[in-house]
């Protein structure tokens, strides 16, 4: 398969593009930053692809579109959770540090999906890891600004299902995550989850979006 991971600087993203080029797909990992040391693998195309960035994203697709053709499948891993946002709340984060977690979280959702809509085959998937702090059933104060990002892009995702027709959206909550941004409230490696969005892709855990757009990593419907 062809698959296309944004956020593949570290964690998730970066553990899960590798894992997929290890099990023989080819890979074009988006990156805000390219790594010094771009290291080259035969399944793995490395771009710029800040999901704040349009002009940056359309020249990343257009890339991809003429060094591996049209992708199967869509990962949008890339997040931020500020520092601000994990001891303050909405009456003492700045506005700019919560206009940044909407801009990145949520609007790049919508950038990243409409960029690289074209060069989707039909009936391929795109899967938005949101979180599970994006449901208002699961309500609580804690990472406020990056929860209400959370759920503009589940929103988001389920406006887009509406709008397309020949392509699947998901939103997935990808596991409470020992990495830099999950690691205060960790339960599981990123290894673990990875192998959960794996067997998403490749068709191992079946998902009727029909009746759950919304699911964790090991496909289990999530709250909305």
């Amino acid at each position: 398969m062809k698959i296309i991971v944004l956020g593949a600087d570290k964690g998730l993203g970066k553990i899960l593009s590798e894992m997929l080029a290890s099990r023989g797909h080819r890979v074009a990992a988006g990156y805000v930053t390219l790594p010094e040391d771009e290291q080259k693998e035969e399944n793995i195309l490395r771009l710029q692809m800040d999901v704040t960035d349009e002009e940056q994203l359309l020249f990343a697709v257009n890339t991809i579109r003429e060094k591996m053709g049209r992708a199967d499948a869509v990962v949008d891993v890339a997040g931020v959770l500020l520092p601000s946002d994990r001891t303050g709340s909405l009456l003492t984060e700045s506005i700019a540090d919560i206009r940044k977690h909407m801009d990145v979280n949520a609007i790049g959702l919508v950038a990243a999906f409409r960029t690289i809509y074209p060069i989707m085959n039909k009936g391929s998937r795109f899967y938005a890891v949101t979180s599970e702090g994006g449901s208002f059933t699961l309500a609580g104060t804690l990472f406020p600004a990056y929860s209400v990002s959370k759920t503009a892009a589940n929103k988001f995702v389920q406006v887009l299902r509406l709008t397309v027709s020949d392509v699947d959206l998901i939103a997935v909550h990808p596991g409470r995550m020992n990495t830099e941004m999950g690691r205060t409230t960790a339960q599981i490696e990123p290894e673990e989850s990875a192998i959960g969005f794996c067997n998403l892709i490749e068709g191992v855990t079946p998902v009727n979006s029909m009746e759950h757009w919304f699911i964790d990593y090991l496909g289990r419907p999530m709250p909305v």
